[in-house]
């Protein structure tokens, strides 16, 4: 008998063993590992079930049989527990182009041919300007539509053509970056004038997920060790990579977030196990 499961958005699919073990392999576990996992998951699905509450057992299985490959399979739920707010997300964005070449500026001001305009991240690179519109969510069901697309497309041009009145040099480009999904629509309009989109899963191959994956590039966030206070004082202190925060040592880590040594240690080694 086929068993339904029930998404984000209230939709209802025929639960798939392979796509939890598909995912489960793109974590980073060995296909042995993952089908055990996933046989195991499968054996606890019942019908009309919630995708959090199959992917909350998927999560717990694999913390006893690989808690590296556990924590990486969080990453999709670490960074949708950034916010509440997208500032978080702003600050992490502009720290992975940081690692791959840009110079970068979070929400600066910048002038228009009309109005003035507030720019999530401008990131700079070989004579290139990237105006980046952040777009964060912390429900998987939402995703950023045509009418987001519209509105980064029309404040480009708007930049764009104060730009060129005055002769500007550089090379511009108008980005969306947002951790869930776009609209089929808000796709195809990009496409259309030239707006980049990165998101979750899209493009197919250098996407989101892929630069935080290529460089290790995990937000504290992650750590099953830190409760929601100590990861927002990290974040205000400008720690939102897992590499700054084994950076910090025992000493300052304890100061930091006002936990004892052995908390901090606990932290650091969660840490070292995903770094």
């Amino acid at each position: 008998m086929t068993k339904y499961i029930v998404k984000s958005n209230g939709e209802k699919e025929p639960y798939d063993e392979e796509k939890i073990k598909s995912s489960i392999i793109k974590a980073g576990s060995s296909p042995d590992i993952a089908t055990e996992a996933a046989r195991t998951v499968t054996r606890k699905v019942k019908d009309n079930m919630s995708t959090d509450e199959i992917y909350s057992k998927t999560l717990n299985r694999l913390k006893v049989l690989e808690p590296g490959v556990a924590l990486k399979y969080s990453l999709k739920k670490a960074i949708m527990n950034m916010g509440p707010e997208g500032f978080a997300f702003e600050k992490y964005i502009a720290k992975i182009l940081a690692e791959y070449g840009y110079s970068t500026e979070v929400g600066q001001f910048v002038n228009g041919y009309c109005v003035e305009h507030e720019v999530d991240v401008i990131a700079k690179r070989e004579g290139t300007i990237c105006l980046i519109e952040c777009k964060y969510h912390n429900s998987p069901g939402i995703k950023s539509d045509v009418k987001t697309a519209l509105y980064i497309h029309s404040r480009f041009l708007d930049i764009e053509k104060a730009r060129r009145e005055k002769d500007g040099s550089d090379h511009l480009e108008a980005w969306l970056v947002t951790n869930t999904k776009c609209t089929s629509d808000a796709i195809k309009y990009a496409g259309c004038v030239g707006l980049k989109i990165m998101a979750w899963h899209y493009p197919e191959i250098k996407n989101l997920q892929y630069y935080i994956e290529i460089k290790k590039l995990y937000p504290v966030s992650i750590l099953s060790t830190i409760d929601k206070k100590q990861k927002e004082i990290l974040f205000d202190s400008g720690i939102i990579l897992i590499r700054e925060l084994k950076n910090c040592g025992v000493d300052n880590l304890t100061r930091l977030i006002h936990v004892n040594h052995r908390q901090a240690s606990k932290i650091l080694n969660e840490a070292s196990i995903i770094s």
